[in-house]
């Protein structure tokens, strides 16, 4: 059956929602899961451990996690950096000043799309919310469809994220040991979120067409029943 066909004059049309829309509910909960979790976890890129005596061990895009780096600003060669630490990092003397070489603009870049996508992640679960707890039916296709567009406009940020950190992330030019650095699986999970904010985001476009057609179907066969 199209999109555009009619309706069977026996169709349940006050059936909230759809076989598509319970679908994408459950991609959606997986998506947030997946997205979330590389938002936040220090595997982006990481150091292969077989290697003995490397610097770098991994990081995310807001914590660094470092075997034993050298403070390339320490003319005496007295002072080296281990541990995790968030990039903004306030206490530890002379990490401000090498920020721009563990964070250089490319990674800049990484972090503000996939932050913009994340933000519309974020927005777009506060609008199924609303959605499924108090939104009036009136305005019920036109908030599927926000959402819909919110996704796809928070994938295209995501996937421009992923492109460039998969071009530059494990690079000569960017972590020392560049050779044993590799794409981790934080960079994974992203990929599949970002991937699945497309299936996500079509799915609620359809959802939308679905339940505007059964209002149309609705509205012939209860012509007096129209909204004010």
């Amino acid at each position: 059956m199209g999109f555009d066909e009619p309706l069977p004059a026996d169709a349940d049309v006050h059936r909230e929602r759809t076989l598509t829309g319970k679908i994408a509910l459950v991609v959606l909960v997986v998506m947030i899961v997946f997205v979330t979790t590389s938002f936040v976890t220090t595997n982006w890129l990481e150091g292969d451990p077989k290697f003995y005596g490397t610097k770098f061990e991994k990081l995310g895009l807001w914590v660094h996690c470092f075997r034993s780096l050298p403070d390339y600003n320490d003319l005496k060669h007295e002072r080296f950096y281990a541990g995790c630490r968030w990039i903004f990092n306030p206490f530890t003397e002379g990490y401000a000043e090498i920020r721009t070489y563990i964070v250089p603009p490319f990674f800049v870049a990484t972090q503000f799309f996939y932050t913009i996508s994340f933000v519309g992640m974020l927005v777009s679960a506060g609008m199924i919310l609303m959605y499924l707890l108090c939104i009036d039916d009136y305005y019920r296709v036109k908030v599927l469809r926000w959402i819909g567009f919110d996704l796809i406009v928070s994938a295209i940020c995501g996937t421009i994220a992923l492109i460039i950190f998969g071009a530059l992330g494990d690079g000569r030019d960017f972590m020392p040991d560049w050779e044993q650095n590799y794409l981790s699986w934080s960079f994974g999970l992203a990929f599949v979120g970002v991937f699945l904010m497309y299936v996500v985001s079509i799915l609620f476009i359809v959802e939308a067409r679905i339940i505007q057609r059964k209002e149309t179907a609705r509205e012939s066969q209860f012509p007096m029943e129209k909204r004010v």
